[in-house]
């Protein structure tokens, strides 16, 4: 019996260190959202004393699920995608769903998902 394919539960900061093609699951802040080429550009300044990440994110395949506040500036989402490698440098992500992060605790985020990679 096979099922779809797990996603691993990344910092956006990580992105950059996943394989081409892995199926990730991670948190930003939408920081703009650019509508002729269906992209969230998403931001988590995490760690907090380093430049801070922007993950490109198409949600061309999932405009008809995506409710409006999810691409207003300012809202915290959860993305499962897939990591793209692009010639144009950046972090690009294929999101398969999305949904709204509501009132995220970020510490008690972050400080779960560095838990969950020390036991592996």
């Amino acid at each position: 019996m096979s099922g779809p394919v797990p996603s691993s539960l990344v910092l956006l900061s990580e992105l950059e260190e996943c394989a081409p093609g892995g199926k990730v699951r991670f948190l930003g802040c939408v920081e703009e959202y650019v509508v002729k080429t269906a992209t969230l550009r998403l931001k988590h300044d995490f760690p907090r004393f380093s430049p801070p990440k922007i993950a490109n994110v198409n949600v061309e395949q999932v405009l008809e699920s995506i409710k409006r506040a999810e691409v207003d500036v300012g809202t915290w989402i959860n993305v499962i995608g897939y990591v793209e490698r692009r010639e144009e440098k950046g972090i690009f992500v294929q999101a398969v769903t999305i949904w709204d992060a509501g009132n995220v605790n970020l510490d008690a985020y972050q400080q779960a998902v560095q838990r969950r990679k020390e036991v592996g």
